[in-house]
């Protein structure tokens, strides 16, 4: 599970952007401490997983739903995107999607 966490944050942080400095700036600590807990070396406790994850514009009850179970960079950046998206724009993505995914069967 400690890894799974590891590897989940590694994979939110190359999602958004951000570097292991970045994501240490933002939570005021040191790049090596973020690469321990992405390296499985460190477990954060949960305030500290509280702060990086907001760094990573995420929560807690997010990172760890079973949505995000098996996240990928590309699934995180679309949800990313959509959230920008307005409501009338969402429902045309979504039409695109399913004729996307009709045509894909």
């Amino acid at each position: 599970m400690d890894n799974n966490i590891g590897a989940k944050l590694r994979i939110l942080r190359k999602a958004k952007g951000l570097t292991t400095q970045e994501v240490a700036n933002k939570v005021n600590v040191s790049q090596s401490y973020i690469s321990r807990f992405e390296n499985g070396r460190a477990i954060p406790d949960i305030d500290m997983l509280e702060k990086v994850l907001t760094a990573l514009e995420t929560n807690l009850a997010t990172f760890f739903s079973e949505d995000f179970d098996d996240p990928s960079e590309d699934f995180i950046q679309l949800m990313d995107t959509v959230k920008t998206l307005s409501p009338k724009a969402r429902i045309k993505l979504n039409e695109f999607l399913k004729l996307m995914k009709d045509e894909s069967v």
